[in-house]
């Protein structure tokens, strides 16, 4: 038996897969502990962000899934970045995202590096993100894995600067935004890091894997742009593990009757776990379908009473959905490019539509759009016709096709197992 200790920040999009990988341990008869931070319960009579409301969901997840949770304590400041991340773009939306992580980071390092002295672990895995974990780790000198997803930071040659706007704008401006946010990140690092004894990082390093013993990556090559100078700037081994889903996740209910009798084609509509308080933006994407002469079935998530009175008799709306199952059964998807989202869409063979908000969504709209299995729209010009021609292009035999030989490429085991064996591999090589 060996002993891990996992750290992420509280969204499913952070989580899901190290869950995922998680739940493989522990059936390997391996420990687990998971460190997220708690946020303490908020009556719902209060009008919480969508963030801070699904962390709750995150933290019971956690523990419904057996592991031993390690509560962080969740600052107000975080809150309120997290509430920012949901409601700003590009670069803006990036910026948040920082302050967010390099909030949380000197504190949770503290918390962590006593949690590791309080129950030492074999090794710490956490989201590629969660930096206080990274620095507990080494400071303790435990082997680290840090855990990527898709919609990589890494440079790819010929492609626009991470984080830049879908539809363009100016490069030159794209790189000093970026330059100023990798400069302060590593500013930030290196002083929690020396007030732990360790040496600083290397400039901008969040655009390599920095993982010295191991880096996960949740996607596969063939589903990303090319960076054939990845291996070599990496700090560590790499494993291309591919989605991580695990063989045991909760099921969700949904009325599974109401996808028959019609012949149209069926479109998947989600904006993720974080930005679907967007009851504006769901409109137009479902009327887009039904231009398309498709019906909608609508994961709305806080926008869900406001889908109901918009929706047409025929489409289905629910709060949550099956993601994984349900992407077996539609002819499109419409996404805000998240992580999971898009690596189960392509998993699944499914072409669709990515209207981004930021970030890693953006990056993950662009390969997608590159791999030939997606069209990108940008929520600043959204319209019911624009929604309507991307989805009528994917209809069309040859992207459905393409999607499907796409899917086709790439191993069918699931990345939780393969992420299992490396890390096993990885310990039984320190012994």
């Amino acid at each position: 038996m060996k002993r891990f200790l996992f750290a992420a920040h509280p969204t499913v999009g952070h989580t899901q897969a190290l869950r995922a990988i998680g739940r493989e341990l522990l059936s390997r008869g391996h420990q687990v502990r998971f460190a997220v931070p708690v946020m303490k319960a908020v009556p719902s009579f209060l009008p919480v962000p969508a963030p801070l409301r699904s962390a709750e969901h995150v933290t019971a997840g956690i523990r419904a899934d057996g592991f031993e949770l390690v509560p962080l304590t969740l600052r107000l400041s975080s809150g309120i970045a997290a509430f920012m991340v949901a409601r700003s773009r590009g670069y803006d939306e990036l910026d948040w995202a920082m302050k967010l992580f390099l909030g949380e980071t000197g504190g949770s390092a503290a918390a962590l590096k006593r949690e590791l002295e309080r129950a030492p672990a074999d090794v710490v895995v956490a989201d590629c993100f969660h930096f206080g974990a990274w620095v507990a780790a080494e400071a303790s000198r435990v082997p680290f894995v840090p855990v990527f997803h898709s919609g990589l930071p890494f440079p790819a040659p010929g492609a626009p600067p991470f984080g830049s706007p879908l539809s363009g704008g100016d490069e030159a401006e794209s790189h000093r935004r970026l330059s100023q946010l990798a400069a302060r990140m590593d500013s930030t690092l290196n002083a929690i890091r020396r007030s732990h004894g360790l040496k600083p990082v290397e400039p901008r390093m969040l655009e390599r894997p920095y993982g010295t013993s191991l880096n996960v990556l949740t996607t596969f090559e063939q589903f990303e742009l090319p960076r054939p100078e990845l291996s070599k700037t990496a700090a560590g081994p790499m494993v291309w593990a591919g989605p991580c889903l695990g063989t045991k996740r909760p099921t969700v209910a949904f009325p599974w009757e109401r996808l028959e009798g019609s012949s149209k084609p069926l479109v998947y509509v989600s904006l993720g776990t974080v930005f679907n308080d967007q009851p504006d933006v769901y409109r137009v994407l479902v009327d887009g379908v039904h231009e398309a002469g498709a019906r909608a079935v609508v994961a709305a998530g806080v926008s869900l009473e406001a889908m109901l009175k918009h929706a047409h008799a025929d489409d289905v709306v629910v709060k949550f959905a099956p993601q994984v199952e349900l992407l077996a059964k539609v002819n499109a998807a419409i996404v805000h490019g998240g992580n999971n989202s898009t690596n189960e869409a392509l998993r699944a063979g499914v072409p669709f539509v990515s209207v981004p908000f930021g970030g890693e969504q953006v990056m993950n709209a662009r390969r997608a759009v590159a791999l030939g299995v997606a069209r990108a729209l940008d929520v600043e010009t959204l319209s019911k016709a624009n929604v309507a021609e991307a989805l009528k292009a994917l209809f069309s035999s040859d992207v459905v096709e393409r999607s499907r030989m796409l899917a086709k490429q790439v191993p069918e085991a699931d990345g939780a197992a393969v992420v299992a064996d490396a890390l096993e591999r990885l310990l039984d090589a320190a012994t």
